[in-house]
């Protein structure tokens, strides 16, 4: 909601669906236990990409390269950041004091050049 009042200038769909994967992510793999709270925040920068971060508890991410690059098989569907990734997001983890923060950068859509006919204001 606050996303579709902000005006941004990326699909906010898919920038949903980037963030609810991020967030099953934390729950999947942080070991935090069920009754923890897992933060999620996002931000939209000057430049008109949304930045989405995921905190958990969990300080390393065993294989993030893999996981991030991480392809299906034929027939196979997409799961897990790999959907992420198909939707757009450039993906990041970093340590921190409290764990880690998982975050995806989403970049603008691109808009069409209108072409409009040069127009001269003399008579």
């Amino acid at each position: 909601m606050h996303l579709t009042l902000a005006n941004v200038s990326v699909d906010i769909e898919d920038a949903a669906a980037i963030g609810g994967v991020l967030m099953a992510n934390a729950v999947t793999h942080s070991g935090a236990p069920t009754y923890a709270q897992i933060p999620m925040q996002w931000v939209l920068l000057k430049s008109g990409e949304l930045l989405i971060q995921v905190q958990d508890s969990r300080r390393d991410f065993p294989d993030f390269d893999e996981a991030v690059t991480w392809e299906p098989a034929e027939g196979e569907k997409p799961r897990g950041l790999c959907i992420a990734r198909e939707l757009g997001a450039e993906l990041a983890f970093a340590p921190t004091e409290a764990g880690k923060i998982v975050q995806a950068l989403i970049k603008p859509l691109e808009m069409p050049a209108l072409d409009f006919p040069a127009v001269s204001d003399t008579p």
